[in-house]
């Protein structure tokens, strides 16, 4: 029989100790106070990443991949991702590891590429990318660490770089690196229209801006025999130079600078409309300075001069030529002019607009342009002409009871001499 002694010294001995009465540490349940602690932090622990994935379950991803990243990118990511996987980053030059960093907007440090073979190679893993962000980034690298010659060199072997480059230098208004990198590549023509672009955009002051134009014009333009767009350029300076000085004759603020040419004459039309021709201000000379076509010339005139009731100039405007005016007031809009319509908006009187409307060819279309603008006599003229004294009746029936056009209307209906068809 095993004594109480041995008992006892089973109990103290023993790995699997789960209970003993002599030690402090150790609770009513065999459990230590330290693995209290360990089991309650657990239990923490465990609601905290309850909640985690309690989150994570309702969290709804606010746009889809490929609204972010364009596929292209995206399938260069995951193909260096591969590369990454294959090869783990050494302290070597990766240009594919670090692209993709770049990419994913990861920490990224350039300062290991210094050979030229290796900044080239950089730069055409970000052209295959086609990341305009990442290719600019390497070039802005390139311009800090190679000479200009040499970068310019790199680039002209490279068109989407140079393209990203343009237009990154066309923002940063440095026209002269522009002006050099293009006229490099051949590329004359469109340096000076980069030029001239840059310019009108941004600059406000008329002066400057005209300064500019005379320069661009002598140091680009002038040098382009074959260049379509040298005359534009030539004549937008003169028209500027038009424009400042009728705001200095005028003394008022009635033309702005930069105006079209059309909004110029416009200007001559209604301030200087007596001028003769050879003047500068005078309208015709501006036309003809310009090219403005005979018809846009008359169109503006016309509106100008009906604006301001002169009908006396509209008259030696369009009468003068007895074949143009049966042209030109032609109710088919001959020329895209409506001189009628222009007139009637311009509450032209009636005896005006009689004088126009007897060119229009058409009776039945004259009567109904009678009746609408409001020229009665015209309109009953018509009708006895047609002799139809049933529509003369009705349209007297329209007319205002005792007023000019009522009488006049019904006196016609009264003569004899007149032989009616019904």
């Amino acid at each position: 029989m095993t004594s109480a002694k041995d008992d006892e010294a089973f109990w103290n001995s023993s790995e699997k100790l789960c209970f003993r009465f002599d030690n402090n540490e150790v609770d009513q349940f065999g459990v230590s106070k330290t693995d209290i602690d360990k089991l309650l932090a657990g239990i923490s622990n465990t609601s905290t990443a309850e909640a985690s994935l309690k989150s994570a379950a309702n969290y709804q991803p606010l746009k889809p991949m490929l609204s972010i990243i364009s596929e292209k990118t995206l399938d260069c990511i995951l193909a260096m991702d591969k590369l990454k996987n294959l090869h783990p980053e050494t302290s070597g030059v990766q240009p594919d590891i670090t692209l993709r960093k770049i990419l994913l907007g990861q920490p990224y440090s350039l300062e290991q590429y210094k050979s030229l073979a290796s900044k080239t190679a950089l730069l055409d893993a970000a052209i295959i990318s086609g990341d305009g962000n990442a290719i600019l980034i390497i070039i802005l690298f390139l311009t800090k660490t190679l000479k200009r010659s040499l970068v310019q060199k790199i680039l002209a072997e490279r068109l989407d770089a140079v393209n990203v480059y343009i237009r990154y230098l066309s923002i940063r208004l440095q026209i002269n690196e522009i002006t050099d990198i293009l006229t490099m590549l051949g590329q004359s023509t469109d340096s000076a229209m980069k030029t001239l672009h840059i310019i009108i955009k941004n600059t406000r002051d008329p002066d400057r801006l005209l300064n500019k134009l005379r320069n661009c014009y002598k140091t680009q333009f002038s040098a382009l025999a074959d260049c379509k767009e040298a005359p534009f350029v030539q004549s937008y300076i003169k028209l500027l130079e038009w424009q400042t000085i009728a705001k200095v004759v005028d003394g008022n603020e009635e033309i702005e600078l930069n105006s079209s040419v059309l909004d110029c004459l416009r200007h001559a039309c209604k301030g200087h409309w007596d001028l003769p021709e050879g003047k500068l201000m005078s309208p015709t000379n501006l036309s003809q300075q310009y090219d403005v076509s005979p018809r846009q010339y008359q169109k503006v005139a016309l509106e100008v001069r009906a604006a301001i009731k002169e009908w006396g100039d509209i008259d030696r405007l369009l009468l003068t030529k007895a074949r143009f005016i049966l042209r030109f007031c032609n109710l088919i809009k001959t020329n895209n002019i409506n001189v009628l319509k222009i007139l009637y908006k311009n509450s032209a009187p009636p005896e005006v607009l009689e004088k126009y409307l007897k060119y229009v060819d058409n009776i039945e279309r004259r009567l109904e342009l009678s009746k609408n603008m409001h020229c009665f006599r015209m309109a009953i003229d018509i009708l006895v002409q047609q002799t139809d004294r049933i529509a003369l009746t009705e349209y007297k029936m329209k007319l205002q009871p005792q007023s000019e056009e009522y009488f006049y209307a019904e006196g016609m209906l009264r003569m004899p001499a007149v032989k009616w068809k019904n």
